[in-house]
């Protein structure tokens, strides 16, 4: 009996030894990722990237890879590092306090296919020019009688929370996509920040940003950023607006073409960190 115990106990002993070998050996493997892609240029690890892309990346980044939510992959413009290993670990692991997640679910080789695939889209010559004035366009973004962004979206520790923090917008949004979202906002409303409206018993109308929603409750940011809580039991109706978005939109009324341009390259200058002056 004694002799059987010592013999499960050594089985047992062997199998959380491979076991952990298991996982520091995977560990390593995502810490340390190759430096070069394993798969460069071959065709076909590239038209499998390419497959891969479009299930997976192109619903942020476009089809086209030239930004939809997220970013411009074709410009080469790697904010968070381009090199083989640094696209890995964005695409493996994402970027925390972003939108871009990560991709546990990918294989190592899934991966490198997407890489080898994003490096065919680069145009020659590397990102062409930002246009337009960003010190004429930070002024736009704070005057109250211009584009008054400040008033709903906050950059660095200044502006409202009505809207997304634009503090490092620039890295996760293309020119054109900017452009878009300024003048047609209602295109692509950000999770955290869609518009609903609740229905009080007293016939009121209250609209704002969904902050969250259950089967029970729902909490709204007003446009005066008042946080209210609502049990759904005490109202008559909560009405979700998908087209609909708290940010109006900016005309060629509101803001010429190149009012907009200028807007843009400001925002496209917001990394993380405030250089230019308030």
């Amino acid at each position: 009996m004694a002799r059987t115990d010592w013999t499960v106990r050594r089985l047992v002993t062997g199998v959380l030894a491979a076991s952990l070998a298991l996982a520091i050996s995977v560990a390593a493997r995502a810490q340390a990722p190759a430096e070069t892609n394993p798969l460069a240029g071959n065709a076909r690890a590239i038209d499998g990237g390419k497959n891969i892309y479009r299930g997976r990346c192109g619903v942020c980044h476009g089809i086209d890879a030239r930004g939809y939510r997220g970013s411009d992959l074709t410009t080469g413009d790697w904010v968070h590092g381009g090199t083989d290993a640094q696209l890995f670990t964005t695409i493996s692991r994402g970027i925390t306090g972003t939108e871009m997640p990560p991709h546990p679910n990918m294989s190592e080789e899934e991966v490198w296919m997407v890489i080898a695939y994003l490096r065919t889209l680069s145009a020659p010559g590397g990102a062409p020019a930002e246009q337009g004035d960003a010190a004429r366009g930070e002024q736009i973004f704070w005057a109250k009688d211009r584009g008054n962004c400040g008033q709903c979206h906050m950059v660095g520790a200044r502006g409202g929370r009505v809207g997304p923090n634009l503090t490092r917008i620039g890295a996760s949004r293309s020119a054109t996509v900017l452009a878009r979202e300024i003048r047609k906002p209602e295109d692509v409303i950000p999770v955290g920040f869609e518009t609903v409206t609740v229905v009080t018993r007293d016939g009121r109308k209250i609209r704002g940003a969904r902050k969250n929603e259950d089967t029970f409750s729902v909490q709204i940011m007003t446009g005066n950023e008042d946080i209210l809580s609502f049990f759904k039991s005490d109202v008559t109706d909560v009405i979700a607006e998908p087209e609909r978005s708290l940010m109006p939109a900016y005309g060629p009324e509101r803001l010429t073409d190149a009012d907009l341009t200028d807007l843009v390259r400001y925002l496209r200058s917001l990394r993380g960190t405030t250089t230019l002056q308030h």
